[in-house]
């Protein structure tokens, strides 16, 4: 083995707690974005990526990888919904393949079938726009049952064939709020099945903040 060999994610590594340290703050920051406060959203995200970036300077000697490189790794985690520190390390080691959800089929139906099958859900329409799709016509809706309500049937309406899709019957309004604020910065024409993708791994996300308070506390350094 060559003198020059890079350690393995299991060597020793003196910053190892540190390393941890930051990117539990970073995955903190990822998750307490407010996308509905530009203030706080570009606040909290340039607080994601600065401690993504530290950590990447400190993994770069042991690495031997471009600190941009292992930096882009942890930010591309987080915005797929990881948050189990185990899983931000691999990812930024390069050990694991950050993958997003299958794509979703998406079933197109005529006006009179989605009503059939959904006029009993009540609730006024939260629309996200009438630009998603290759035509960049294509509209998002979440029908919410109040403003208290935090789920409801997340569809999309297709203007040119006047169809409709259900994309979710209960999608959680934070995760379909966090999905569409990263559409805007990603692609604001985006294909519905990528968004429904995002939303996803979004609900994934807040469901295992939910089971475990304590992974999203703050990390006092």
């Amino acid at each position: 083995m060559s003198a020059h060999a890079h350690p393995t994610q299991s060597a020793a590594f003196p910053g190892d707690r540190v390393v941890d340290q930051l990117m539990a703050v970073a995955r903190n920051a990822s998750l307490n974005i407010e996308e509905h406060d530009p203030i706080d959203y570009w606040y909290r995200l340039g607080q994601r990526n600065a401690y993504a970036h530290a950590t990447a300077q400190l993994l770069a000697p042991e690495l031997g990888h471009d600190p941009f490189t292992i930096a882009e790794r942890i930010t591309t985690a987080l915005d797929a919904g990881t948050t189990d520190l185990r899983e931000l390390r691999d990812a930024a080691y390069g050990a694991r393949a950050v993958t997003t959800p299958p794509e979703p089929s998406i079933e197109w139906v005529g006006p009179k079938a989605f009503d059939a099958q959904h006029r009993n859900i009540r609730g006024v329409d939260r629309d996200y726009g009438m630009r998603w799709g290759p035509r960049s016509n294509q509209r998002i809706s979440l029908r919410l049952d109040g403003d208290a309500a935090t789920n409801g049937l997340l569809y999309a309406y297709d203007p040119t064939w006047q169809e409709y899709a259900v994309l979710s019957t209960s999608a959680p309004r934070a995760a379909v709020d966090r999905a569409f604020a990263h559409a805007t910065d990603t692609d604001i024409h985006m294909p519905i099945e990528t968004f429904v993708q995002l939303v996803g791994s979004y609900r994934a996300a807040l469901e295992c903040a939910r089971r475990d308070p304590a992974s999203v506390a703050e990390v006092q350094l």
